[in-house]
């Protein structure tokens, strides 16, 4: 299947799942936040050139497949002989031949299905390289909205500190405090600052990487995101992850396509261990010599090979090894996905318990650092107080950030294995047709 249609076709379901996401009412910034990953996704699709060179590698492997099924080309031979330093001999002769190789009635199924078989490898593998980009693209957009938000975090701390630095260096003028105390203060200050600029850092280091699996497009992230993003998705039921569900999700039928390619691969290494059969016609011109009149012939030759011999044998025995290497490689398959959907679940549930608990705390930080704020104003707190109380407000919404980070990776990583993008928007492709 052509790659441009398998993901326009996941781009059409990617436009759906973004519509039918999140509960009825939902704002207008968790709609924004949705409509920009989506189109970071939609960019990742059309303009990422390693998911161009990973779907051109799928296409040329699957034309390899298909080649090494058929039996090989016909082919034209002319010999001529009795030609010398003279020239040619009156009695030189010549010879056309034409043949093939053909596959053995044991051989053409096997290489029928095989053709069949890399075809639907095909087309899922280009899916799912689809999928995993559009995935890959959304993790590094998840991680740069937790950026962001550390970084405003970190800067609205600074602008805290600011104020209350100039407040101290009036007392200090007054006379109402030691230098000492202005001193720790501006300590404070600079390491802020210094934290500050590593986390710009940060963030420019991870919206150049979304740029980069993007395909150079810009990229808008915003305070809220992440927020908005977890209302927009859900966590599934523990008992809605069952294995028949991995097993219709895209990684699973992947790995099944690998296997069930490796192993008609095989099958047909076996039917042909000792080689295809040929045939071949061949015209013969006699020259006239001796009185004897020239004359034409005709020649007919079949070559069917014999099933004797080692290397066939142990062309045989690596087909057989190769069918155990897939089942065994599909079977650790299935295993690793049920290990990914138990860990994102149980990362998904902890995240959830996280932020029941933070959420109440994250609601009354304004009013308190309202209040610690003119505590410190007042004079009612020292300086160590206040940072403590800053260091405190700060340590909570950072736990928030990172907690809503883990749940909406997790969430992504169950709609990835899944193939659901209720679960967390992804484009995930469904039949698609050609023109």
């Amino acid at each position: 299947m052509n790659a441009r249609v398998v993901m326009a076709g996941m781009w059409l379901a990617l436009a759906g799942s973004w519509s039918a996401a999140g509960p009825a009412g939902e704002g207008v910034v968790g709609s924004d936040a949705a409509g920009r990953l989506a189109a970071v996704q939609r960019a990742a699709l059309a303009g990422s050139p390693g998911l161009r060179a990973e779907q051109a590698g799928i296409v040329a492997g699957a034309a390899a497949v298909s080649a090494g099924a058929a039996s090989g080309s016909p082919y034209l031979e002319w010999q001529s002989e009795g030609i010398d330093s003279a020239g040619r001999q009156p009695n030189a002769a010549d010879y056309l031949r034409v043949g093939t190789p053909f596959n053995l009635p044991g051989q053409i199924g096997r290489a029928r299905e095989l053709v069949r078989t890399a075809d639907g490898w095909a087309e899922t593998a280009l899916g799912v390289a689809a999928l995993d980009s559009a995935a890959e693209v959304s993790r590094r957009f998840l991680e740069l909205a937790a950026a962001v938000e550390k970084e405003a975090l970190a800067a609205a701390r600074l602008r805290r500190l600011d104020g209350a630095l100039s407040l101290q260096e009036a007392r200090f003028q007054l006379g109402e405090i030691a230098g000492a105390e202005v001193r720790q203060l501006d300590l404070e200050h600079v390491g802020q600052t210094s934290r500050l600029a590593s986390l710009r850092s940060e963030v420019a280091a991870a919206e150049a990487t979304v740029r980069q699996l993007a395909g150079d497009r810009p990229v808008v992230v915003r305070e809220g995101d992440l927020a908005a993003l977890a209302a927009l998705s859900r966590t599934p039921e523990a008992t809605a992850v069952t294995p028949e569900d991995l097993g219709r999700g895209p990684l699973l039928r992947r790995a099944e396509g690998d296997a069930g390619l490796e192993r008609s691969a095989a099958e047909l290494m076996s039917a042909t261990a000792w080689g295809r059969a040929e045939i071949e016609a061949e015209w013969e011109r006699v020259p006239a010599l001796e009185g004897l009149p020239a004359y034409d012939a005709w020649g007919f030759r079949i070559a069917v090979p014999l099933p004797l011999g080692a290397a066939g044998r142990r062309q045989r025995e690596e087909a057989r090894a190769l069918v155990d290497r897939a089942d065994a490689a599909l079977e650790a398959a299935v295993l690793e996905t049920r290990r990914r959907a138990e860990a994102a679940l149980a990362a998904a549930d902890g995240a959830a318990s996280r932020l029941r608990v933070l959420e109440p705390a994250l609601a009354e930080i304004p009013q308190i650092d309202h209040s610690l704020s003119e505590q410190f104003r007042l004079g009612a707190i020292s300086y160590l107080g206040y940072i403590d109380g800053l260091s405190r407000f700060d340590r909570i919404v950072e736990e928030a950030i990172d907690a809503r980070l883990t749940l909406l990776l997790a969430r992504l990583e169950l709609a990835l294995l899944l193939g659901d993008p209720t679960i967390f928007p992804l484009p995930v492709s469904g039949p698609a047709e050609e023109d």
